[in-house]
């Protein structure tokens, strides 16, 4: 059975399908959402809706259902039919005691013939003994090939279907669990989430990183340099000192006229 191929759900996987069914609205999200105001369904009503849709829910875990049906069909398979039981019993029996048998036919046949002929009695019966003795060694020696043969098969075809026996209740069981856990998470909850109007865990918008303020952004690859302005203060352009010389002017004082006659001359 293909894994991918839609499989419609069977009558007997009905109650496994309400039962997941119950676990969907069970969960406390859908009980939430059930008993706020204004809820666009009841309980009951989500329940009859799904149960309605069930085929197509079920769809949406094909995989899982393909894989549990699989298990099922071969755990459920017949055993072959005994009607030849009695012969193969037979058989065995015969391939058993057919070596037997010859070699000890053999034995007592060669026996005699070859004491028959050390007592040179009864040549002709001698001779047909040793041959019948013969021929019953060669008998009882393919026989033993055939039965050695048998014997070999026999237990290659046991081993085979040892390991190829029909799984157990606990793998059915297993494979109806998966089942029931990829029904509840891929196609029920979804389902009643969008009939509810709880949007997805998935739907939801993450929340965006704050941009940063154009001071402190971030620039790659290089950054800006300090382009702070020189220091135009003015030099100090204080004036020379330009305090006028002394212009005193020069003593006039008159002649120091120390008499009528005036200053002596030389």
């Amino acid at each position: 059975m293909s894994m991918n191929e839609p499989v419609p759900l069977r009558p007997e996987d009905r109650a496994a399908f309400e039962h997941a069914l119950r676990k969907a609205l069970d969960t406390p999200e859908i009980r939430a959402a059930l008993g706020r105001p204004g809820a666009p369904y009841t309980a009951d009503e989500l329940r009859a809706r799904a149960l309605a849709a069930a085929d197509s829910l079920a769809a949406e875990a094909v995989s899982e259902y393909a894989a549990l049906l699989d298990l099922r069909s071969g755990s459920a398979a017949e055993p072959p039919p005994a009607d030849g039981e009695g012969v193969k019993a037979a058989m065995a029996a015969l391939a058993v005691l057919t070596p037997l048998l010859s070699a000890a036919a053999a034995a007592i046949f060669l026996l005699l013939g070859y004491a028959l002929r050390m007592a040179g009695a009864a040549q002709a019966l001698a001779d047909t003994l040793v041959g019948t003795g013969w021929t019953a060694a060669a008998v009882a020696a393919v026989a033993a090939l055939v039965s050695g043969g048998g014997l070999a098969f026999t237990a290659a075809r046991h081993r085979a279907t040892a390991h190829g026996a029909p799984p157990s209740s606990v793998s059915v069981a297993e494979a109806r669990a998966a089942w029931q856990e990829a029904l509840l998470r891929r196609s029920l909850l979804p389902r009643l989430r969008r009939e509810l109007g709880i949007r997805d865990s998935a739907d939801t918008p993450r929340a965006s990183a704050p941009v940063p303020s154009p001071r402190n952004r971030t620039r790659l690859g290089y950054s800006r340099p300090d382009f702070t302005g020189p220091d135009f203060s003015g030099p100090d352009f204080s004036g020379p000192d330009f305090s006028g010389p002394d212009f005193s002017g020069p003593d006039f004082s008159g002649p120091d006229s120390m008499g009528p006659g005036g200053p002596s001359r030389q």
